[in-house]
Formats: structure tokens, sequence, C-alpha cells
């Protein structure tokens, strides 16, 4: 089984492309044509993509057959993910039974073959700030350079979470055209939008508490030789800039109180907020309303004028933004 994605033959060449360009497309398995669609195969999961039973490309072994020959091959007969995550040369196998003496060989022959320098098992994320927690099996760090869309992100994957399902945001962050414009994200982070809205924005405004981070959003600044990010330190209701945005990233979730500063935040004359937050399904119009009460509130009328999914987060609860447009009465 792996991860694929269905689309209809008309639009196949396109997504194909997509894929190539995004480095999504997973070339040990075959693109199969059924029907009117063609199924592509995924190196991870995205939007769309499903669990199906595909053929191997003749000649090539799957990385995860490979492991879990070699593996076998020294007695160690494990159900070992076939799943992961790269971030850099730092790789995360989702959380598994793995004895403690099996560490060092498990890790080492995952980071062989796949070409990673550490190898580390994802348990959670918790905290005010979201704090990864991982245990290394294998490698001599967790400190790495992920590089995404041509932008680099320094980032300590045994405490900071980069999440590859944002991906599509990240590079619609990139692709906007906020030239001249003033952009104020107000939970930077490392920079996961922060950095792909610096390519085409006048000045953006970044804002961060986690002192962790902050250190990773100046190092990526440095890294991506950046001379239009400001970063700021601190709780974005006490540091960020009032009145002088035209475009407002709200990239954290449950932050519907700090919509009134982001209105704040807007200049006079108004501008586009964009507002990421957990939805339960069917409850998108409820959401949209309270942003129009928040802007009301403070002197805006406005309107929602996209809104999209970014990645599933739970049964029937999506990771949505909006797009909020609002201009002065």
């Amino acid at each position: 089984m792996v991860y694929a994605l269905k689309v209809p033959r008309e639009d196949a060449e396109k997504v194909r492309k997509k894929l190539v360009r995004e480095n999504l497309l997973d070339s040990s398995w075959k693109i199969e044509v059924v029907d009117d669609y063609v199924i592509f195969p995924l190196k991870k999961k995205i939007d769309g993509a499903e669990d199906m039973a595909l053929r191997i490309r003749n000649g090539k072994i799957r990385p995860y057959a490979k492991i879990k020959r070699k593996l076998e091959k020294v007695g160690i007969d494990l159900d070992i993910p076939s799943k992961w995550e790269r971030i850099g040369d730092v790789l995360l196998l989702p959380h598994f039974d793995l004895p403690e003496k099996y560490y060092e060989i498990v890790g080492e022959t995952y980071g062989e073959i796949l070409g990673v320098r550490t190898v580390v098992m994802y348990l959670g994320i918790g905290g005010e700030f979201r704090e990864q927690k991982v245990i290394k099996i294998w490698g001599d760090g967790t400190e790495t350079v992920h590089v995404e869309n041509g932008i680099k992100y320094a980032i300590d994957v045994s405490k900071l979470m980069f999440s590859s399902g944002n991906i599509e945001e990240r590079i619609r962050m990139a692709r906007m055209d906020f030239h001249g414009k003033v952009v104020v994200d107000m939970f930077s982070g490392i920079g996961y939008f922060t950095l792909p809205a610096a390519r085409s924005a006048g000045r953006v405004y970044a804002c961060e508490k986690n002192p962790l981070s902050f250190y990773y959003l100046l190092k990526n600044i440095s890294l991506n030789s950046l001379s239009n990010v400001i970063p700021i330190f601190g709780d974005n209701r006490v540091v960020c800039p009032r009145r002088v945005a035209d475009y407002v990233i709200m990239g954290y979730f449950n932050t519907e109180i700090f919509l009134d500063y982001a209105f704040e935040i807007l200049k006079e004359s108004g501008g586009l907020i964009f507002y990421h937050d957990l939805i339960r399904e069917g409850r998108e119009g409820e959401m949209e309303e309270k942003i129009k009460e928040k802007a009301k509130a403070h002197g805006f009328s406005g309107r929602v004028e996209k809104r999209r999914v970014i990645k599933s987060y739970a049964p029937r609860v999506w990771h949505m933004v909006f797009e909020f447009r609002s201009e002065k009465y």
C-alpha cells in the first residue's frame, strides 16, 4: 500500500508537473490509469490522498523493503514503519514498539538506506509552544537545515515542529504578490510563513514569543539573506506594531481572541487577514460570522474572500485558513 492521488485524466498532466516540482511523486511505484482517472503514487500523505495498492516499478525495490530485508538478515523481525517524514537530513519515524536494544541497528539501517544523518522516533507535541517530543534512536544531532521551495529553514526537530502538511500554504505565501506591501506575521515561529512572504513583500514584521523559535527565526533570516524582515520578540498583543499592515498572517490555532489585535495591526484603510484555525466540519459559516463581528467592532466591514482546507487534523476537524478582506466603514 502507498499514499496515492486519484485525478481526472484531463487534469493529470498539470497535477503530475506539480507533484514533480514539489518532490512528492514516488517513482518507485507505477502511475496507474483506471477508466477516466490517473493515480499518482506519493512520497507522503497530502490532502485528497488515500492508501492504495499500486504496482512496484520493475527493477526497483522500495526503500521500506530494503530496510526490512536488511534487518531480517541480522535476525530482527519487527513491525517497522513504512512511512516517515524527512526534515533536512533528519528522519522522523512515527512511534512504534521498538525495544531499546534495537535502537542503534534499526536507526542506522533507516539512516544508511534513506541517506540521513539522524533518525528519531516521534512521540507527540505539547505545551503552549507546541514543542515536539522525540526519541533519538541513531545519529549525531537533531539540528538540521530543511530546504523547501528554495527557502532554508534551520530547526531542531527534537524541540520544534515542522509541519510538512502545511507545504501548500507556505508555497502559496511565496507566490503571493505582496510587492511593496507591509506584512505582519503574528505567530512567526521559525519563519514558516514569514520567509516565503518576504520574497515579495516590502517589509515583514515577524512576531514570536518562544525564545527557541525566535533564535531560529533570526538564524533563518540570515540564512536566506533577507533584509526586509523585522523580527520582534515577545507577545504579539504587546509588541506587534499597530496600524501598519496591508496583510496580517495568523498561522496558529485557537487564536480567535487575537483577532481584536489583528484588526488593530491593520492599516486604518483595512487589508487582508489570513486566519488559521481548527474547524469542525459544517461550522465554517459560524467562523466567518465571528470574524465579521470582530471586524465590525473595530470599525471595519468585510467578507471572507476565500477559505481553504490545509489538511485533516482529526475526524471531521480541518485545519482551515480564511482570507478576510476588511475595509473601513
